[in-house]
């Protein structure tokens, strides 16, 4: 189910990323892309991005790494647990076969035949069981999976604003990913400043979140009224 998700995403390293260490702190960006020799003023400048890397180690491609992990967590302990109802099925049809077998030659006939109708009834429920729990799972990898398509396009827009920030800051005109790329000079590969400049917009939004207003102290309670003299 894991590599489904993340072939279907693109996001190959995101599980990984999130059992992983951090990366070290960013180093100082490289130089901008140098023109090729001898190109013109006027010629596009290139740059390539790595959207593997980008998503394995930017916050957010981690955030959205725990995300399918927990889609991933929730078929698992689903299937976890119809498996032990399966087994539990099991083991109360060898009960009554083994206790079949045991009086067999004591039981009257139709003591005989009332088991084994028992018998044939907890098979018949147990691959009821089976059918049923076996097209609930496909359900839920169905649903899975879409909402994994919807994180990712929800990954690749909130991504999208660094990586146009860095081409702007850089004068790139054209970006490719790294799997077009035959070739790569390193010079031109702009992935670190990405998941630099999203990580500190995560932070930024982060510090904007409104903090959750704190509980309200009950009023102290006020001097009693002095009693009214009397008549």
């Amino acid at each position: 189910m894991k590599k489904t998700f993340l072939v279907a995403l693109g996001l190959c390293a995101m599980a990984a990323a999130v059992r992983a260490q951090d990366p070290a702190p960013a180093q100082a960006p490289p130089p901008a892309a140098p023109r090729p020799a001898g190109a013109a003023v006027g010629t596009p400048r290139i740059a390539v991005i790595d959207m593997q890397q980008i998503s394995a180690e930017s916050a957010l491609g981690k955030s959205y790494a725990a995300k399918i992990e927990a889609l991933e967590n929730e078929i698992k302990n689903e299937g976890t647990k119809k498996q032990g109802e399966l087994q539990k099925m099991d083991a109360a049809i060898k009960a009554l076969q083994d206790e079949l077998d045991k009086q067999s030659s004591v039981l009257s006939p139709e003591a005989a035949d009332k088991k084994r109708q028992d018998i044939v009834k907890k098979q018949r429920d147990r691959q009821a069981y089976v059918e049923d729990g076996q097209a609930e799972l496909t359900r839920m990898k169905e649903r899975a999976e879409q909402q994994a398509q919807a994180y990712n396009a929800e990954f690749q827009q909130k991504i999208k604003p660094a990586i146009d920030s860095v081409a702007r800051e850089k004068g790139i005109d054209i970006i490719l990913t790294s799997q077009v790329a035959l070739t790569l000079n390193q010079n031109f590969d702009i992935s670190k400043e990405v998941i630099v400049r999203s990580d500190e917009s995560e932070k930024t939004a982060a510090n904007r979140a409104p903090a959750a207003p704190a509980a309200a102290k009950p009023a102290a309670p006020g001097p009693r009224p002095a009693p009214s003299p009397k008549g």
